[in-house]
């Protein structure tokens, strides 16, 4: 599975799940691509009224989050896989970073940017999401600070600290999914 699509399943996945648990939930796609949207879009439910999704342009990320922190319960931001501003400002603002570790080509690119935005951003807690469970998983979080591996079944309850609600139809992501995308969500207290 190409990581921009794995990227925007797990973003419209935790956005969904949250919303059907009563919370007020904006989901901004700042990949060009729109995938995030475009799921959360096709989803369609009614049970998903507490959800809100839109696109987001790089450039506007930072100031439209200092707006928007006060509207919503959660935040949750799709952003693209690559080095860029609008990356850079997701995983800045965020307080969870939620990475995709599965076929990762660049990890030190990865701990790297990791290590900058923590350098700003101090209390960002980093989940790796893999389907493996391998040691080079397991080798990479050793390399970024306090970061958990985390199984992809369980990436709702590690991201928000309890337990998803009962919907068996959504699910955070492919068991069989490879790639990696940054997905960062900033929940509000």
């Amino acid at each position: 599975m190409e990581k921009s699509i794995l990227a925007a399943r797990l973003a419209s996945s935790l956005a969904a799940l949250r919303a059907q648990a009563g919370r007020k939930v904006l989901l901004l796609d700042a990949d060009p691509r729109h995938g995030a949207l475009d799921q959360a879009q096709a989803a369609g439910e009614p049970a998903l009224a507490h959800l809100t999704a839109r696109p987001i342009s790089a450039k506007g990320l930072q100031p439209e989050l200092e707006h928007l922190v006060n509207c919503y319960h959660d935040i949750v931001i799709d952003s693209e896989a690559r080095d860029s501003l609008g990356s850079r400002s997701a995983m800045i603002a965020a307080r969870v970073l939620v990475v995709s570790v599965d076929g990762l080509a660049d990890e030190a690119n990865l701990v790297r940017r990791i290590a900058h935005a923590r350098s700003i951003n101090p209390g960002l807690r980093v989940l790796l999401v893999t389907a493996t469970m391998s040691e080079a998983v397991h080798a990479l979080a050793a390399q970024i600070e306090a970061a958990s591996v985390v199984d992809a079944g369980q990436l709702y309850a590690a991201v928000f600290e309890q337990p998803p609600p009962c919907q068996p139809d959504h699910t955070a992501a492919s068991s069989k999914a490879t790639g990696y995308g940054i997905v960062s969500i900033k929940t509000s207290c």
